[in-house]
């Protein structure tokens, strides 16, 4: 999976995914499926930015050519958000192969905004203090 920067040209971004293509196929690996998923909230802000465009790679390649990979998306920072190797099983493997990335299921709910500022119990800060 590699999140690219939605600030990033679309160029930079499909020069990127071509790169680890060729990459993979110049190993002796092959390319199973590229999905796109598009600009989605990341969990948390990776250098200052709250979203990122979500591509899967599912391939078949070598534990040295997964290296390389990683090497080359470090080195292109301005595009690159993060990259992370997955290892499918066998099962996994035969699923995409058949059907595809399965597009993500967000399942969270909604959050509901809380009320900001003070303590628990009003103000002067948690209430009326007991003798234990």
């Amino acid at each position: 999976m590699i999140i690219l920067s939605p600030e990033a040209d679309e160029e930079q971004q499909v020069e990127v995914i071509s790169r680890v293509r060729s990459l993979i196929e110049d190993g002796g690996g092959t390319v199973d499926d590229v999905a796109e998923w598009g600009r989605r909230k990341i969990a948390y802000p990776v250098r200052k930015q709250a979203d990122g465009v979500y591509v899967v790679v599912t391939c078949q390649t070598s534990p040295e050519v997964i290296d390389e990979i990683g090497r080359v998306l470090a080195i292109t920072k301005d595009v690159v958000l993060r990259a992370m190797p997955f290892r499918l099983t066998e099962a996994e493997l035969a699923t995409v192969q058949a059907n595809g990335v399965p597009e993500p299921i967000d399942e969270r709910p909604e959050r509901e905004e809380r009320p900001r500022g003070g303590r628990r119990g009003g103000p002067g800060g948690g209430g009326r203090r007991r003798d234990r």
